[in-house]
């Protein structure tokens, strides 16, 4: 059942295939009823019926520059442009033009073309836009994690290794000291006397790859060898092509020869998080933790 959910609402080629025939459909539809309607008024009746099929015609290029973009609610909207094509046209070629036409030499067998590619680009339409608000709506719920990954994620994380320096207990917190100077002497104080800001523990550190602990990707490792390592939804060597939250060339990490790893956000549209703090460019050390999209990676080091 899992396999079958997955393979309808995370197979992006079954939506091209899906896009291909309801470009089929609507050629079909436009190649009979232009050429009927041009037998019927000539040239005249060529120009009105190209502009009541522009509907679909319009729709269905929405459709491949949603494939272009790669997004799921520019196909959800493209879908809904293509519903609304085939509402708006209907009238005109099935109840106002549809008997004339019948009428005609070789009209029977066009009006079965017209209505067989109609009717198979709007029920393919009409699937198509129930596949994507049912996946939307499961990414939302899910934050992009099919169902018994969060199973995997404890998993997972009860089989990580335990840090060197064994389970790390909480310090007590010493009580605030209450500053008693008098506000005239605070001001005199000399800059130098200020106490230093606390530094954070975590210091960067060689790395060697990055273990997904949450998402679609869930367990999947990938090595950090020396070099640019691009992270996005295509041409990346990290590809997180099912995560509908990340950006085509999303982020990408920097590895010098000695290991030590820089993140650096690439522009993209829902930002890089390194430990639930959004960054532009930071350098990485052993235990960070990485979101990108719904997917999270933690940095592993040498060992």
């Amino acid at each position: 059942m899992i396999v079958t959910m997955v393979f309808f609402l995370y197979n992006k080629v079954l939506l091209r295939f899906i896009v291909a025939l309801c470009g089929i459909g609507v050629g079909l539809t436009a190649w009979q009823y232009l050429a009927l309607s041009q037998a019927k008024l000539g040239r005249q009746g060529l120009i009105d019926a190209f502009a009541i099929i522009c509907f679909p015609i319009a729709a269905w290029l929405i459709m491949l520059t949603a494939e272009v973009v790669d997004n799921h609610y520019v196909r959800a909207f493209s879908c809904l442009c293509m519903l609304l094509g085939g509402f708006v046209s209907y009238g005109w070629i099935f109840r106002q033009d549809g008997p004339v036409l019948k009428a005609l030499p070789g009209g029977p067998a066009g009006m079965q073309i017209i209505t067989l590619g109609f009717w198979l680009a709007m029920l393919l339409s009409l699937g198509m836009l129930s596949l994507l608000v049912i996946r939307l709506i499961r990414d939302k719920q899910n934050l992009g994690r099919i169902p018994g990954a969060q199973a995997q994620l404890d998993q997972v994380l009860a089989t990580a290794p335990a840090s060197p320096a064994g389970p790390r207990t909480p310090e007590k917190l010493e009580p605030i000291p209450i500053d008693t100077t008098p506000i005239g002497a605070a001001a005199s104080t000399s800059p130098a006397a200020a106490p230093e800001a606390i530094q954070p523990e975590r210091s960067p550190a060689p790395v060697s790859k990055l273990v997904a602990i949450g998402g679609l990707y869930l367990g999947t490792e990938y090595p950090l060898g020396s070099g640019d390592h691009g992270i996005g939804r295509a041409d990346a060597e990290i590809l997180l092509d099912k995560d509908n939250q990340v950006s085509r060339n999303h982020a990408g990490i920097s590895v010098d020869e000695q290991g030590m790893a820089t993140l650096s956000d690439r522009g993209s549209t829902n930002g890089t998080f390194l430990n639930n703090a959004k960054i532009d460019s930071a350098a990485l050390a052993p235990g960070d933790v990485i979101r990108i999209g719904t997917t999270q990676f933690r940095v592993e080091g040498r060992s």
